[in-house]
């Protein structure tokens, strides 16, 4: 008897434990959490030039994946029809590339006198200010030796500089290439993926419910990507053709800018009425040019973001301006000027995937611009998945 109540007790001790040692303390959970989180933004952050790439191509991928869904009633193989999507948005972006970089290298050469003369209009400081800055100024040549004041000759090389801030450098050239690849391969094995994740599934019910969070999640994100994308084109377009309308050198550049910038919700629009305001005062010399240049630019801007984009978009897909700004300023910060041009689509994509989780149910409404915006799983449409061939396959 005594021998069972010491097996027992021993058992009891060895449970306790393996509980010990698999489950961490309450009070290092946080901590742990913490790190974890720490850990994987510095990954991000490390590993940038490969974590970027791979996130484009995911967009790209899912922006293009109705045009490749309407192409498959041809019944050509999803390779073939991958490849020549990809080769086709590849085909425009090096035409649009080079016009940009025509544009852009053209505007370039005159930027400096175009800024000088935009300096010179702008009111001169008077009184008790201006005459310390001109004392200062003074004071500062009479310090100086006489061989500082020796011309130093300065060569610019404006082709170079244009392409290199247009990122046309072999970098960019290189993880354009990968984008590109990387969407094909997304594109053409995307449903080999799906039925990969269905056969994990042992029951039905499982493999059921993952084509319908996949499905859901699928149109979602391509219906947002796609209808931003449109919003933004035209946008671009209509700046370009208004800009031309006023006189403006180089629209298309202009309107390139504007459709880019466009994807970084509220920063992208005062950018660009900024740097409006000064291309348009450097070309008609006159401050009122240029003003008048940027607020009819303020003028499109402003009809996009309240009329055009909420009809476009429904109350689910539209999101919360402070968790824009705070991702803008958080992936600008991670991976610069990519981080912050995809910063409001991950946005949206965090906002769909949690629209599909109990459990992140409410971080769907805190990512929402409205309360109510958050839909749950069971009520998300999926008419796809009625007749869906991975289920018959299982």
């Amino acid at each position: 008897m005594s021998i069972g109540i010491v097996g027992q007790a021993n058992s009891n001790e060895v449970e306790k434990v393996e509980q010990s040692v698999s489950s961490p303390p309450r009070s290092l959970i946080w901590p742990l959490q913490i790190l974890a989180c720490l850990a994987v933004v510095a990954t991000l952050f490390i590993a940038r030039d490969v974590f970027i790439p791979i996130a484009f191509s995911v967009l790209l991928a899912l922006l293009l994946r109705p045009i490749l869904r309407r192409l498959r009633r041809t019944n050509l193989p999803t390779t073939v029809l991958s490849f020549f999507i990809v080769s086709a948005v590849a085909a425009l972006f090096v035409v649009l590339l080079l016009t940009v970089a025509r544009q852009g290298q053209s505007w370039l050469a005159e930027a400096p006198q175009l800024i000088n003369r935009v300096g010179k209009m702008l009111p001169q400081r008077d009184g008790p200010i201006g005459d310390i800055a001109k004392t200062t100024e003074a004071v500062r040549v009479l310090a100086q030796p006489e061989a500082a004041n020796v011309p130093v000759p300065v060569v610019v090389h404006s082709a170079e500089t244009a392409y290199t801030i247009l990122g046309a450098s072999g970098h960019f050239l290189g993880a354009a290439v990968i984008v590109f690849v990387l969407a094909f391969f997304l594109l053409a094995f995307s449903d080999t993926l799906l039925t990969q994740a269905v056969e994990s599934r042992s029951s039905f019910g499982e493999k059921r419910n993952v084509v319908e969070l996949m499905h859901s999640m699928e149109s979602g994100i391509s219906r947002y990507l796609g209808t931003i994308t449109l919003i933004n084109l035209g946008l671009g377009i209509v700046t370009g053709f208004v800009l031309w309308l006023l006189g403006i050198p180089n629209p298309v550049l202009w309107g390139v800018m504007a459709a880019t910038l466009n994807y970084v919700p509220h920063v992208g629009a005062f950018v660009c009425m900024a740097v409006l305001f000064v291309v348009g005062a450097g070309a008609h010399g006159s401050l009122w040019q240029g003003a008048s240049v940027a607020a009819a630019f303020a003028v499109l801007t402003a009809a996009e973001s309240y009329l055009v984009t909420p009809l476009a978009l429904s109350k689910s897909l539209e999101l919360s301006p402070l968790a824009v700004i705070l991702s803008i300023l958080f992936w600008g910060w991670l991976w610069g000027i990519p981080g912050g041009l995809m910063a409001a689509p991950l946005v949206a994509i965090a906002k769909i995937v949690c629209d599909q989780s109990e459990s992140l149910r409410y971080l769907a409404v805190l990512l929402s611009g409205h309360a109510s915006s958050a839909i749950p799983a069971s009520r998300v449409e999926c008419a796809s998945c009625e007749a869906s061939p991975l289920l018959d396959s299982a």
